[in-house]
């Protein structure tokens, strides 16, 4: 079975690899300075990450979609719906098991991890596409021949390989470093989101110690000490063992000749712990364009500049993911004759931010006084 480029088995070979092997390297791949292993898998584990997939997936969830034909009338441009256009259709149910909304929430998702989204064009024995079947990010790799073709090398389900042209993958992508596949963002900034996740196992791990601070215990003078190194781990953990977690409150009898030592507290306000955490969610939200009040930081917000900061979030993250999507789908799905009829797909990011009531209404009054739209479209 092939993984990530690696050949493994379940037993070691000679020719092959075993799981614990394949383990070990890639945990050494991924494996950051604070310790902890950061993937486009895992990554969620960081409450901002999982804050800012969880913001952008859920704005394409509720964002319609059509396809369009640009249209003049009478000298004035505009887009006219093409309700039974099959792109539409397909966009309406892209395959059998996924619904509109968990094919975009999943789509972007794997594009803002991975950097890369890629799609099957199921056709049926002639016409349109009818299906479009997603491919695990990890288990696709585009390549790049000497003519410049690319051709796409995909892992099945059942651990076989199957290499497809371009003209049957629908392929979104992020900035890539060489032209061809997207950079996961995960990957850049993986030192960050580790530490993020290492301060939140560290606070874990304190507080399901019921927050008790380490223990120091000497001998008194004249104490020859535990007799043997199996005594004095024994009594060690028994310490563990009864007063930790749920018993850190009992009371503690020592043995004769052992007194307690003044305990390792730990300060966080001299720790910088929650400025360490506080930090660590500006930056991570920060290398991915979102405005801090959406991964929970309210620090600096106020009810004037939440509603802009949400503007922001629309215009700097989510409009270049639309527009990344609009592109590859008008390239992938649409045919040669659509394309020169001008027919687009465009997606309505102004549905998912409207104003209040009397804005919305003061905001199309200067346009019907101006003639940007009719009092129809009003």
């Amino acid at each position: 079975m092939n993984i990530l480029g690696f050949e493994i088995s379940r037993k070691s070979a000679t020719s092959t690899m075993s799981i614990d092997t394949l383990i070990k390297r890639l945990d050494a791949v991924y494996e950051t300075s604070s310790g902890v292993a950061v993937t486009p898998e895992n990554c969620e584990q960081s409450p901002t990450v999982k804050a800012i997939v969880t913001a952008v997936t859920r704005r394409f969830a509720v964002m319609p979609v059509h396809v369009y034909k640009k249209t003049v009338i009478k000298g004035r441009a505009s887009k006219e719906l093409l309700p039974s256009h099959p792109v539409e259709k397909l966009l309406n149910k892209p395959n059998d098991w996924q619904a509109r909304t968990s094919y975009w929430m999943d789509s972007v998702s794997w594009l803002l991890r991975y950097g890369n989204f890629y799609a099957y064009k199921a056709r049926g024995n002639t016409g349109p596409i009818r299906r479009l079947l997603p491919l695990q990010p990890n288990a696709t790799e585009p390549m790049q021949a000497n003519d410049w073709t690319v051709t796409y090398r995909a892992r099945l389900a059942d651990g076989g390989q199957q290499e497809y042209p371009a003209s049957q993958i629908h392929h979104a992508r992020l900035s890539a470093r060489d032209g061809l596949k997207g950079d996961s963002p995960i990957t850049d900034v993986r030192e960050a989101i580790a530490m993020e996740i290492a301060a939140e196992k560290f606070g874990a791990a304190l507080f399901g110690n019921g927050a008790m601070p380490g223990l120091i215990f000497k001998y008194m003078e004249g104490n020859q000490g535990h007799k043997t190194d199996e005594d004095r781990k024994q009594f060690v953990e028994d310490v563990q063992n009864v007063y930790s977690r749920k018993g850190r409150f009992k009371a503690m009898m020592l043995p004769k000749g052992i007194d307690m030592g003044t305990p390792l507290a730990i300060e966080n306000d001299k720790a910088q712990f929650l400025g360490l955490r506080d930090y660590q969610r500006t930056v991570i939200a920060g290398a991915f364009g979102c405005p801090p009040h959406l991964v929970g930081d309210l620090s600096k917000g106020t009810f004037a500049n939440v509603e802009q900061q949400d503007q922001n979030f629309t215009t700097n993250m989510i409009l270049p993911f639309v527009r990344i999507f609009e592109a590859a789908m008008e390239r992938d799905l649409l045919t040669d004759e659509d394309r020169n009829s001008g027919v687009i797909i465009r997606f309505n990011p102004d549905a998912t931010l409207r104003a209040d009531f009397l804005a919305r209404q003061q905001g199309l009054a200067v346009q019907r006084t101006n003639g940007v739209i009719n009092a129809n479209e009003w």
